[in-house]
């Protein structure tokens, strides 16, 4: 694995030092010689790892700022009553604290004044909205101003044909040239007349010029209407249409924000409602309608060509003018951070993974560095727990050290109450999709419980990149305890995946499943093995990848492989690549894997483009493995088969996404293979996951473990 530090690291250590909450602290299972780290938007990189001192303390501001978990580690925050920035007159003449909300606040509630309850624009929000107005507008009179010439020339082409036919008698040949599909222009330039100047030619007119007060005024009407009619044209330039924004932002809802939490959905759609800036932006709307073109899907489409370039046309549409607010805009407010790294998803869906890499580091560098809060408390921790979350999945995916820390001591979403944010979801795809079932969502339980998986997740690279020294069977197994563990303590409402599970809750079973692979595969390259120990640690690769893939059988029976994340992908691609290679006896599996894996891929690239290179690149897998693929199968991969080397580097930022345990392997302790299967085999006779008697002499244990039949579990 490629080690690349941080800029908070210090040498010789492999995450930055931080302060801890106490002099003592919790220790989780996962307790290693190294000191942890808290979440990079929850950490100060400057602290030390001594406890303050009683000066240091009395001089403190007190409380810690919103972004930092590291001082209500194991407690519960006391969450204030809710304050707006923008108070109803009564409550600004009484300087008194008000709620916001709408249409009457609570004071004016209590004293029964609501019908004088009114809210003011606030001055600042006046002005930024006001500023973006004018940009807009400056921006269509740039268009309109094209246009004008542009129908200027259409109009004289169209005057000197008319012409031709009245005076020159080419009458039929133009006719002729026209049934042909020519255009005015041709047509105009083959009849040799001058053509009409272009723009800043003498016969060229710009629009009248408009006073500074009459675009004030048109600019407030325009907003106070916008506002007043809860249009969501508001946030974006890219289409006049309300109901295709309202439909894709309702698409990520529904496919992509339960699969990566990276904003609060309840305030974000206040905001989005309201015209509010708060939660939302004008860059992040257009952002998240560009990553959900690639969820646009009608059973009456054809999968071709021409409907992967108008998903595409509107994505980059959607892009560009995201890029062209994030010129002007702070990129350390949180809706930017947000941006940033639904930025990353939508270059990663189009094969832009170098790319958009670079945008998902900004985010989660960003988040480290953050010293203000414009957010709740509970929404940034959301989004910040949701950031990390995919910085921690992407780096696995590329076996690169991840540059930002995460705490294994810290518990993710310790101030959500999860039961209380869970909405419902349905099963929606198309604006007609009205008539549907409502579900408990659990998506911020599931978004917790995935943040717990990538923190095991994060210890593992970690583990084989060489951060916590020499690799040893023990650590190896006490990762492999932690994560039976965390499948085991699920919530009821996440446990079940055989009766119609929602597309968030299997997606993390298979993530999980990938994570055990990745865990374990490198194990069956060392020498040092009895056979029959290599056989039995093979078949439990084997077991854990043919689980993931029925999981995602399942899921594209259920939701079809048109509505996923482009991680999606990189989990089909890594488990089908398991099974090919290391279950060569089963002849009927590996041939289905196979196929299964190239259609699944040939289905999703209608909105996402990264299908291309990926079916490329297990094309190239299946060669070294010496595995031959049908006639048939080499038809459905058809142009990817010529995909590039440079073209595979963009898609995923390495040539291929094999794991390169050639890397690993140097870091390993000699005899570490049987040494491994020799304490599995301990395991399941005594149990799993117990902690040292220096553990627990040292205070730092939370109670006595449970054992773990691994049989059973394996086996749920």
């Amino acid at each position: 694995m490629a080690d690349h530090r941080g800029p908070t690291e210090q040498p010789g250590t492999s995450e930055p030092s931080v302060q801890r909450s106490d002099a003592t602290g919790t220790d989780d299972s996962s307790n290693q010689s190294m000191p942890d780290s808290q979440p990079s938007s929850f950490t100060n990189p400057s602290s030390s790892t001594n406890p303050p001192s009683s000066e240091t303390a009395s001089a403190s501001s007190g409380q810690p700022r919103p972004g930092n978990l590291s001082g209500v580690i194991g407690r519960r925050r006391k969450v204030p009553d809710s304050v707006t920035p923008n108070a109803c007159t009564n409550c600004k003449k009484a300087r008194a604290k008000c709620d916001g909300a709408k249409p009457a606040c609570k004071r004016c509630v209590n004293r029964n004044v609501r019908d004088s309850c009114h809210y003011e624009l606030h001055a600042k929000t006046a002005k930024e909205q006001m500023i973006r107005e004018i940009q807009r507008l400056q921006r269509k009179n740039e268009h309109l101003e094209e246009e004008k010439d542009n129908l200027g020339e259409k109009n004289s082409w169209i005057e000197q044909i008319i012409a031709s036919l009245k005076e020159d008698g080419h009458g039929p040949e133009v006719i002729s040239r026209l049934k042909r599909g020519e255009s005015h222009q041709t047509i105009a330039e083959w009849l040799g007349r001058p053509l009409v100047p272009g723009r800043g030619g003498e016969h060229s007119q710009s629009l009248s010029p408009t006073t500074e007060h009459s675009i004030t005024e048109a600019i407030t009407q325009y907003h106070k209407r916008m506002v007043e009619a809860h249009d969501p044209r508001y946030w974006t330039n890219v289409t006049p249409e309300a109901p295709l924004i309202e439909h894709l932002v309702l698409l990520y809802l529904t496919w992509i924000h339960p699969t990566h939490m990276l904003f609060d959905e309840h305030h974000f759609m206040e905001s989005f409602r309201d015209c509010s800036d708060t939660y939302c932006s004008s860059a992040l709307v257009n952002v998240i309608c560009a990553m959900s073109c690639s969820l646009l899907h009608d059973e009456s489409w054809e999968d071709d060509d021409q409907t992967k370039a108008g998903i595409e046309i509107i994505r980059n549409k959607f892009m560009d003018e995201t890029r062209a607010l994030m010129r002007n805009t702070d990129y350390g407010k949180m809706t930017a951070i947000q941006t940033y790294a639904i930025m990353f998803l939508v270059e990663l869906g189009s094969g832009h993974a170098l790319m958009g890499t670079s945008h998902l580091r900004l985010a989660a560098e960003t988040l480290l560095s953050k010293a203000t809060s414009e957010q709740s408390f509970e929404s940034e921790e959301i989004a910040a727990w949701g950031i990390l979350t995919l910085h921690t999945a992407w780096s696995g995916f590329t076996y690169q050290k991840p540059t930002i820390p995460i705490s294994t001591t810290a518990n993710p979403f310790n101030s959500v109450a999860l039961e209380q944010t869970d909405g419902i979801w349905r099963f929606y795809r198309q604006p007609g999709d009205t008539d549907l079932s409502d579900r408990p969502s659990f998506s911020v339980m599931t978004a917790s419980e995935n943040a717990k998986l990538f923190r095991i997740v994060h210890e593992t690279i970690l583990v084989y990149c060489g951060s916590r020294g020499m690799t040893s069977a023990r650590s190896l197994l006490k990762l492999y305890g932690r994560f039976l563990e965390w499948q085991e303590n699920l919530p009821p409402g996440l446990r079940d995946v055989e009766h119609e599970p929602l597309p968030h809750v299997l997606f993390i079973h298979i993530q999980y499943q990938v994570a055990l692979v990745h865990l374990l595969q490198p194990l069956l390259h060392l020498d040092h093995f009895y056979q029959e120990s290599y056989e039995q640690l093979q078949s439990l690769v084997i077991r854990h990848a043919k689980r993931g893939l029925h999981l995602l059988d399942l899921y594209s029976r259920l939701y079809t492989n048109y509505y996923l994340s482009p991680m999606h992908l990189f989990c089909l691609v890594h488990l089908c690549d398991a099974v090919v290679r290391y279950d060569a006896s089963d002849e009927v599996t590996r041939t289905e894997c196979i196929h299964y894996c190239f259609t699944s891929l040939e289905q999703a690239k209608v909105g996402y483009p990264l299908a291309g290179p990926l079916q490329k690149m297990f094309r190239l897998a299946l060669s070294d493995y010496k595995v031959p693929i049908s006639d048939e199968l080499e038809r459905i991969i058809g142009v990817s088969a010529r995909i590039g080397p440079e073209e595979l580097l963009e898609a995923c930022t390495r040539p291929s996404y094999v794991q390169p345990i050639l890397q690993i392997l140097p870091n390993m302790e000699p005899g570490l293979g049987q040494d491994f299967i020799d304490r599995f085999q301990q395991a399941f006779e005594g149990g799993l996951a117990q902690h040292s008697q220096e553990e627990t002499s040292s205070g730092r244990a939370r109670g006595k473990q449970k054992k773990v039949d691994i049989s059973a579990l394996l086996n749920r």
